[in-house]
């Protein structure tokens, strides 16, 4: 049954993706043959499908367009996710030990509560001027660190916050030390958590980091390729960018949950 179940929603996940391309397809196609538009929107400068497959074909390698020199989509993309796996790493080393010393003592949660309450409401890109003139290099890992962590440090928080009080009172029960109990008890009860806001955590990561190759300009990354392609004109090449964009950050969220199906075995 749950064989048959996961084929019909991987049916359905299948036709609404090409229901979305023939949408697209056609909606171009209609706006170039004036047949139909929608106000304020430019639909026939949109590339279609087609043409934006081609494009992407042909930006997988190093290619010359116009004054500027840019190396294949490859080439981008693995510097993109470079940084975003640097700054998601730091952001994991960082916020979990700082939610599970907040969600389990009261005295650390007073101190550091509100000064995390007030740095998590400014969004990653309002660091990027600081980044720019602070940081002498690392500005773009900076901003993923800075969108990766909260998520990560809230969810364990959470994760402490939720743990039975039962499994608590049974390890101070057999004699349990403040460090076995952590180790113990308190993470692999908040791992759930944990593991949820990391996949959180380097959602957004992943988005701001786009954002900030586009600002900070950095010389190879996703961002700086679709912006870079925007300039020049190069508008199938642009919006393939931004499509291995999208399926990259859809790809990377679906490992994060299966390693949590394969690692956490209490969770559905």
């Amino acid at each position: 049954m749950k064989v048959d179940s996961g084929k019909k929603g991987l049916v359905i996940n299948l036709l609404s993706l090409i229901g979305l391309v023939v949408l697209w397809h056609l909606l171009v196609i209609l706006a170039r043959e004036n047949i139909f538009n929608i106000p304020f929107i430019r639909l026939r400068d949109v590339p279609t499908p087609v043409e934006t497959w081609y494009a992407l074909i042909g930006s997988l390698f190093t290619k010359t367009y116009g004054p500027a020199l840019t190396v294949g989509i490859l080439e981008h993309t693995q510097a993109s996710l470079l940084r975003v796996i640097e700054g998601g790493i730091i952001a994991f080393i960082i916020g979990v030990p700082l939610g599970i010393g907040i969600g389990y003592s009261k005295p650390i949660g007073n101190v550091l509560n509100p000064i995390i309450e007030i740095v998590r409401n400014m969004p990653p890109m309002a660091w990027i001027p600081l980044a720019v003139f602070i940081l002498v290099a690392g500005g773009s890992i900076f901003i993923v660190f800075i969108g990766t962590v909260f998520p990560i440090i809230l969810n364990t928080i959470h994760g402490v916050k939720s743990t039975d009080l039962r499994l608590i009172d049974a390890a101070k029960t057999l004699g349990a030390s403040g460090s076995q109990m952590i180790t113990k008890v308190i993470i692999p009860s908040a791992f759930p958590s944990i593991i949820a806001g990391l996949r959180i955590g380097l959602g957004v990561g992943w988005m701001a980091i786009v954002a900030a190759e586009m600002v900070i300009r950095s010389p190879i990354g996703l961002g700086y390729f679709i912006w870079n392609m925007g300039e020049l004109g190069r508008y199938p090449e642009m919006v393939a960018g931004m499509i291995v964009i999208g399926v990259i950050g859809y790809i990377m969220n679906i490992s994060i949950l299966l390693l949590q199906k394969r690692f956490v075995k209490w969770v559905d």
